[in-house]
């Protein structure tokens, strides 16, 4: 199949990792019920198949349906319904086939299989999401209140630094400026900054978009607008994104916001922010086995009222071989 790329939201990564250690101590791939049928053509079998992954139940209505598959490299697509059960007719012959569910999923691929002749058989296929290392790229933090003040600030990232600026001693502890401004040990700056290397698991998600090069920039521009991020927030973003973005002619596109920012750290502020947005971008190489997951909407917009705080980042996530 086709290098595909991506990503879609996620549950726990504890959740997924147990999940998927169970998933693996069981064939990806078996035949358990073969039964001769001669009513069945001459040269021909049936095969079905029960299709299982412990995020399907979580997946919501129209990201679980689609399954790419290849029988002898020849492809089609599976549309499966709750059951997650499909019936094929095959050529009874030695048999090679893959299977994938869409992003976040390893593909199965299976050994050669001779297929008897006139004969149906039943077999189980077994998919799991694979955590994968990402580089979780500039999350930066912005304070502002209206009037000045002292905070201190704990960033406790799903998988430790890689690096911080300035340098964080068991929290970042300074004044906010209502300028934005941010202070600590008598140097100013205008964000707190941080990297992190995660194991990263992908699941459904709520919102994806196709954009072309050439949209990159005025795609940012909106969401970010849309999000009510200010010109210097909006600048930081896209001069940081946007030219990696636009290594590729295409890209798929998703956003996590609010609580499914958690995945890759939590934080905890004193005194308590009146608001806290937190907005990750999430990006790949376009793929067309990428469409039936793209799902336009617009950023909602943040509140930004009294003692607020702001996080962005995100990630990239290389095309998979499949």
């Amino acid at each position: 199949m086709k290098t595909v790329s991506l990503l879609l939201v996620l549950t726990t990564l504890a959740f997924v990792t147990r999940a998927s250690d169970q998933l693996k101590s069981v064939p990806k791939f078996y035949i358990y019920k073969t039964t001769k049928n001669t009513a069945i053509k001459n040269g021909e079998a049936k095969l079905t198949i029960h299709f299982d992954s412990p995020n399907f139940s979580d997946i919501p209505l129209g990201y679980q349906t689609i399954i790419y598959y290849s029988v002898n490299n020849v492809e089609d697509t599976l549309t499966l319904n709750t059951s997650f059960t499909a019936t094929l007719r095959l050529a009874a012959k030695k048999t090679v086939f893959k299977f994938w569910p869409g992003p976040g999923y390893d593909e199965v691929i299976t050994d050669t299989i001779q297929i008897e002749n006139q004969t149906e058989n039943e077999a189980q296929v077994n998919f799991y999401s694979e955590n994968r290392m990402i580089e979780v790229d500039k999350p930066v933090i912005y304070l502002q209140n209206p009037v000045k003040m002292d905070f201190s600030l704990k960033v406790i990232p799903t998988n430790g630094f890689t690096f911080t600026y300035p340098v964080y001693e068991d929290e970042w502890k300074g004044t906010v400026y209502p300028t934005g401004e941010i202070e600590l040990k008598g140097q100013k700056y205008p964000y707190l900054f941080w990297d992190s290397k995660q194991a990263f698991t992908l699941k459904k998600h709520t919102n994806g978009y196709r954009v072309s090069k050439e949209e990159i920039i005025p795609f940012l521009e909106n969401q970010l607008s849309n999000a009510r991020l200010t010109s210097a927030e909006k600048t930081d973003f896209i001069t940081y994104w946007g030219p990696r973005m636009m290594q590729y002619e295409s890209v798929f596109v998703q956003f996590y916001l609010q609580e499914d920012c958690n995945q890759f750290a939590s934080i905890h502020c004193d005194p308590e922010p009146t608001v806290v947005n937190r907005l990750y971008i999430a990006f790949s190489k376009w793929n067309d086995k990428l469409e039936p997951y793209i799902h336009s909407i617009e950023l909602p917009a943040f509140k930004r009222d009294g003692f607020n705080l702001l996080e962005w980042g995100g990630f990239e996530l290389k095309s998979i071989a499949l």
